[in-house]
């Protein structure tokens, strides 16, 4: 990527509160830009949390921009279609993905975040240090934290930066110090997530595919090498989220009990992962902020906008802040102003993607059996041109 040289005449560090896929971006992207900054997790080392994401071609035209698309590429699986399914196998609806500048691929969120840390000097990255409070000024943001910069056993320390950006998740702790404290929403279902190994005959290169069920979902993404990311989705209580049942148990018992079996290589997947590498969350959002800065501090990523994951957007809308972030940066006289400009062009995006995935999540997780009866004839008889036309409007963004 070749920006314009920052305006920001002698500006110091911007810390980056999360070491996420959304905050390491970003730190790549000003380090591109010739914008220091500070990649400070809380952990005691980088690894992130999920099994694989799509990379839709709005993510996919942001990894060229920043130099770095054909090592994703290397590291990824196809996505050429993508298949809407019922539980016996039968294909509702064949998305085309369409000609695009830039290929839609699936890959591992550990090897996206490799890649993005390849491209960042190693010194960028403090681990173990937890933010637990900052005090902003006129001219400065102080970040106290617990624990210590590459593991080192110290006592609480500060550190001064000239701004800040909360890449911290959907629990972001400089989300609350900004706008206060307040609980995410949880949307009445959960997600589990996996990664296994197939080499049968049931899968296509380049057609994933989501199957709906009544009140469950199961995906089925191609990451390359004969491994395949999956994820289910099934209504469920908040207060079970987490319940002592093994998980690789109850995942077999919604979709490969001898009633009501669904189409191969369901069982086959969740059979092949490991019981302790499958993740369980609740599916959980926020309703959209009115501004995301203050000063000297704002937000990216699910610490800004977290939505439901129903059009696998959220890792991409992570890396579209992170660009259009160090371009208003670079392009602005000021902190604040780059702030201000970066705010006014991600949040009508963000929201729309939030609403329409809460929407879509809504619609999948169906029970009864009317209104899934209905879903299942309207998708099968809806052409899918009509769904790829709307599509496009999420990816042919450009930031």
């Amino acid at each position: 990527m070749v920006l314009t040289q920052s305006n920001i005449a002698g500006i110091a560090d911007i810390a980056i509160i999360g070491g996420g896929i959304g905050g390491v971006a970003a730190a790549v992207a000003l380090y591109q830009a010739g914008i220091p900054a500070t990649v400070y997790e809380r952990s005691p080392e980088l690894g992130e949390a999920g099994a694989g994401m799509m990379l839709w071609p709005n993510a996919t035209r942001v990894l060229r921009e920043l130099g770095l698309l054909d090592q994703v590429i290397a590291r990824s699986g196809p996505n050429t279609n993508f298949l809407v399914r019922a539980s016996c196998g039968k294909v509702l609806m064949n998305i085309a993905l369409g000609e695009f500048d830039v290929p839609a691929l699936c890959v591992r969120r550990s090897d996206l975040l490799a890649v993005l840390l390849d491209a960042l000097p190693a010194e960028r990255i403090r681990l173990g240090c937890e933010l637990t409070h900052l005090e902003p000024s006129d001219s400065k943001v102080r970040l106290h934290f617990r624990g210590a910069p590459e593991g080192r056993h110290v006592e609480p320390h500060v550190e001064d930066h000239a701004a800040v950006i909360g890449a911290d998740g959907l629990h972001s702790r400089v989300r609350a110090a900004l706008f206060g404290p307040s609980a995410p929403i949880y949307r009445g279902y959960a997600v589990w997530r996996g990664v296994a190994s197939y080499s049968g005959p049931a899968l296509r290169d380049g057609f994933n595919s989501e199957t709906w069920g009544r009140g469950k979902r199961f995906g089925i993404l191609n990451t390359g090498q004969d491994r395949f990311t999956w994820y289910a989705a099934a209504n469920l209580p908040q207060r079970d989220l987490d319940a002592p049942v093994s998980r690789p148990q109850e995942l077999i018992e919604m979709f490969a009990t001898a009633g009501d079996p669904w189409h191969d290589p369901i069982a086959d997947l969740i059979r092949a992962t490991g019981a302790a590498s499958i993740l369980k969350h609740g599916a959980f959002d926020r309703a959209p902020l009115g501004r995301w800065s203050r000063g000297r501090i704002t937000l990216l990523g699910d610490a800004a906008h977290p939505c439901t994951p129903n059009l696998g957007q959220g890792g991409c809308m992570a890396l579209e802040d992170a660009l259009v972030l160090a371009k208003s940066v670079a392009r602005s006289p000021s902190i604040e102003e780059a702030f201000d400009r970066y705010e006014s062009l991600r949040r009508p995006r963000t929201r729309h993607i939030q609403q329409r995935s809460l929407a879509m999540g809504r619609i999948g997780q169906w029970e009864n059996r009317a209104f899934v009866a209905g879903r299942r004839a309207v998708t099968s008889l809806l052409p899918a041109a009509l769904f790829e036309h709307n599509l496009r409007r999420v990816y042919s963004y450009e930031t």
